[in-house]
């Protein structure tokens, strides 16, 4: 049961003068402890500091309205710590009347203890909450986002916008402005690497994007309130080596109820823009100063992300295109944007050579294969730059592609696998597709770890000797022209046959390590 007596302590006891005036008598303890208690604190103080609780929270994970949250904060806990020391100072002595005054001891004390957690809830939430934060309160309310703003540049060619840093104050506008703008009409995708930011914003700026029909394109690290904009993209793609994280949202509050609404708040618009049941859970159970980062066998699982090509080829635009929209085509493919990182104008050199096969009307395989005398000219840096196991990895790959080639030659022609080692560049388009999947893999993983520059340099007289005592010193430069690109150049005298350089290679995993290395190393590199 709760107390009911509606009669203030002076009444029960005639010893105590009554002193007029509402809140002088509540802050001496004069009031009945049920108005005192349920009406001061539960029904006026408590409401009070949810809300500026919650706008508190509000802020933080949701970042709608800041200045004017802002200035109501700044106003509001000043005052909301006179109310809350007012009603707790009262409603305690309160209770210790009431129990002078021959009341529950039991109610008296629970009064006490609620009162108590109640005045240790909101100087936690002040001392950790409000306070740590009051200079940015005090910028918000300047119109001034202390987090910042993210940057948006349009590519020069007006195909990609790329945001970068973190998204604050204002962005989801000027977002949507610049969509809708003349010099956004040609944009095929926009590129994300932010941390995240103001949830709101971003909620603003994935409604923009989603509007258009834009693609996305994560190219960083793209976290917290930017995979909300990613998520609005038509298709999507997380590029090499980039990174999708998401975590629980953060209020700054320490009230378990606000984190839970806000995070509650969270799953609602990662589910109104299409993220799985089982990625939502995972968001939710990361800590918000922990990220988990989707592993992309669950982006694949989930159709997030479209699958990656298989093979080099690319989807053509249609004839007639500029030689732009063949650039535009390979930027979207991960190899050939990973070449284009390692190398600068390789899309270019490889997007007039698609629109030139293209525009003479061969078919669609021969335009496709106009890519490869480019490549080409990369190997020999993607090779001798790679690190020994990339290497190994390709060596193993050649003995694979030659086998599969190593078919009987008709009289008169030469074998598959010898057109492969002498730098026949069209033999190529003969190699079964999990070869050419085995191929395009390795490419993506050295473009993106092969050094830049690297010069070949002779081998030593003791590496002569240790190829010569290992495996043969005809193993030096036996595939050095494996991506010759002479179609014409004549047959070379005492060049190794597909038997003997198959036969070699499958030897060399039964080679000590540092010394496999060396023989991977000086098969590619010339005598």
């Amino acid at each position: 049961m709760t107390p009911v007596s509606t009669r203030g302590p002076a009444a029960q006891n005639p010893s105590r003068p009554e002193r007029t005036g509402y809140f002088a008598r509540h802050w001496r303890g004069e009031q009945s402890l049920v108005r005192s208690y349920w009406i001061n604190n539960i029904l006026v103080a408590s409401p009070l500091a949810f809300l500026l609780t919650g706008l508190m929270a509000w802020i933080s994970a949701k970042g709608d309205s800041l200045q004017v949250s802002a200035i109501v904060l700044l106003i509001g806990v000043p005052l909301l710590i006179l109310l809350d020391t007012w009603c707790v100072v009262g409603g305690w002595r309160a209770a210790r009347h009431y129990r002078e005054d021959g009341g529950s001891g039991l109610w008296s004390f629970l009064a006490r203890l609620t009162l108590g957690l109640g005045a240790l809830q909101l100087i936690v939430s002040v001392l950790f909450g409000f306070l740590p934060q009051v200079g940015s309160f005090w910028q918000m309310a300047r119109g001034i986002d202390p987090i910042g703003q993210a940057t948006l540049s349009l590519s020069d060619d007006g195909r990609s916008l790329k945001l970068e840093g973190t998204i604050g104050l204002g962005d989801g506008e000027r977002l949507r402005t610049l969509l809708a703008s003349e010099s956004a009409k040609g944009l095929r995708r926009i590129e994300l690497s932010s941390p995240g930011g103001r949830v709101r914003e971003a909620e603003k700026m994935a409604e923009a994007l989603k509007k258009h029909g834009h693609a996305s394109r994560v190219v960083g690290t793209c976290a917290s309130a930017c995979t909300l904009v990613f998520l609005a993209g038509q298709p999507r793609q997380v590029m090499n080596g980039a990174q999708l994280g998401f975590h629980r949202a953060s209020t700054g509050t320490y009230n378990p109820v606000i984190d839970e609404l806000a995070n509650q708040d969270l799953a609602r618009i990662y589910r109104q823009f299409g993220l799985p049941e089982p990625l939502i859970e995972q968001t939710l159970s990361t800590p918000s100063h922990s990220i988990w980062f989707a592993p992309r066998k669950d982006l694949l699982l989930h159709r997030l992300i479209a699958p990656p090509p298989q093979t080099l080829a690319v989807d053509l635009p249609p004839l007639g295109s500029a030689e732009a929209e063949y650039t535009d085509a390979l930027q979207s493919h991960p190899v050939w944007e990973a070449l284009e990182q390692h190398t600068p104008g390789t899309l270019a050199a490889v997007a007039t050579r698609l629109r030139a096969a293209h525009v003479e009307g061969a078919a669609e395989e021969v335009v496709q294969a106009a890519a490869v005398p480019q490549l080409a000219s990369l190997m020999p840096t993607l090779i001798g730059g790679s690190d020994a196991v990339l290497r190994r990895r390709y060596v193993q790959i050649v003995a694979d592609q030659l086998k599969a080639l190593k078919a009987p030659a008709k009289r008169g022609e030469r074998p598959p696998c010898k057109d492969l080692l002498d730098g026949r560049l069209a033999v190529r388009q003969q190699l079964p597709l999990p070869l050419q999947v085995r191929e395009s893999e390795w490419l993506l993983d050295a473009a993106g770890s092969a050094a830049k520059i690297w010069r070949a340099k002779p081998p030593s007289p003791l590496e002569m000797e240790v190829m010569e005592r290992s495996v043969g010193s005809a193993a030096i430069g036996m595939l050095n022209r494996l991506w010759a690109d002479a179609p014409d150049a004549p047959v070379r005298e005492g060049a190794a046959s597909c038997d003997r350089t198959i036969a070699l290679l499958d030897h060399l995993p039964s080679q000590p390590a540092l010394r496999r290395d060396l023989v991977d190393r000086l098969l590619f590199q010339a005598r």
